[in-house]
């Protein structure tokens, strides 16, 4: 079970309450006040690396493209540029750096709010963006009214939204939980089946053994954007690592150290995520009255934008460097690296025209 005080209060809680499902296991290890990853620590750069600190071309990349957006939808005025779970603030520094050479007048009016929960970050982000006004942070989406066109950027956010899990099994589909066993956290199937027609059609023919990951919070989440750029204008660009076909693995995994760990121990200390479902997610935009452009594989996505350029362009300003510029780009777009395994979702009106992207 780990050692850590986080996981003897899990613990304490399931002897208390009973099993907890994978979601609630999740938040707890994430969101914790006293000893989630996000809420106690800083897991980026400790336990893994996310784009925009691979390359600034990530970012300034993101920034071009709110540029056009926003170009192509007729200047709207007072826009939100809006950034989900931003990090340490490298990719908001880097999309208002370029913002700020090639569309100078989004930011006359524009209010910049990022998302954030985790204190330690906010104080990363502060100093990432220092200099920059009009800068205010939140901690929910929902705290912040829908009264502005919205230009939205969620970079590896979803992912760390919680997930229930439901394993096929001879009674049908039964969801997995966390349990204690013998001193230490397991897992375990609940005894009674869910009904089936709460489940997608393509879960009916699972082979038993077969996993289905749902995660509510983040169909409400994207719903509740749709609504708000569906009424207000605006555009949503949504990249995760995740999938669009159909299949019935599990993804829920664990890094520590930059190198696969357990998920059931040393809750906390290990950084927990699960693939995005972007079947799930597309459905959710539409249902949240938007358009939905993608998703598409990370790296046609960055080219279409022009990061081929962009790689030259930085090269030829700094050759001592062009190996590690050249290598950072390849690790972005190379369909056997990140630019197949992560993928874009852009969310638009329904009569606005097509994202630049895709």
């Amino acid at each position: 079970m780990g050692v850590n005080t986080l996981g003897h209060r899990i613990a304490e809680l399931i002897g208390a309450e009973g099993p907890l499902s994978v979601a609630q296991f999740m938040s707890l290890c994430l969101y914790d006040p006293e000893g989630g990853a996000y809420a106690a620590g800083e897991p980026i750069g400790q336990h893994f690396i996310t784009a925009p600190e691979i390359s600034q071309a990530y970012g300034e990349l993101a920034g071009l493209w709110v540029a056009q957006t926003w170009l192509d939808q007729g200047r709207p005025d007072r826009p939100r540029l809006m950034e989900l779970g931003p990090g340490r603030g490298t990719l908001m520094a880097d999309a208002l750096r370029a913002l700020k050479v090639v569309m100078p007048d989004f930011l006359d009016g524009a209010e910049i709010v990022l998302i954030e929960s985790s204190p330690g970050l906010q104080r990363r982000q502060e100093t990432a963006l220092a200099g920059h006004d009009r800068v205010r942070w939140h901690k929910h989406f929902g705290d912040v009214p829908a009264d502005r066109p919205l230009f939205l950027i969620a970079n590896e956010f979803f992912d760390c939204l919680p997930v229930r899990q439901f394993v096929k099994t001879e009674k049908g589909w039964c969801e997995r939980m966390v349990i204690v066993r013998e001193g230490k956290l397991a897992f375990a199937v609940a005894p009674a089946a869910i009904d089936p027609s709460l489940l997608p059609p393509d879960r009916v023919e699972a082979p038993e053994g077969g996993f289905y990951e749902v995660s509510p919070a983040s169909l409400a989440l994207a719903a509740e954007i749709a609504a708000t750029i569906a009424a207000c204008g605006g555009g949503g660009l949504i990249i995760d690592y995740g999938y669009d076909g159909p299949g019935y693995g599990e993804t829920l995994q664990a890094v520590a150290g930059h190198a696969y760990a357990d998920v059931l121990v040393d809750p906390g200390k290990v950084d927990v995520s699960a693939h995005v479902d972007f079947v799930a997610l597309t459905r959710a935009v539409r249902a949240g009255g938007a358009a939905a452009h993608g998703p598409v594989p990370q790296g046609r996505f960055l080219q279409a934008l022009g990061m081929a350029a962009r790689a030259e362009r930085l090269i030829a300003a700094n050759p001592g460097q062009a190996d590690a510029i050249a290598a950072a780009i390849d690790r972005l777009v190379n369909p056997d690296k990140m630019g197949s395994l992560f993928r874009a979702l852009g969310v638009a009106p329904k009569n606005a025209p097509p994202l630049p992207g895709f």
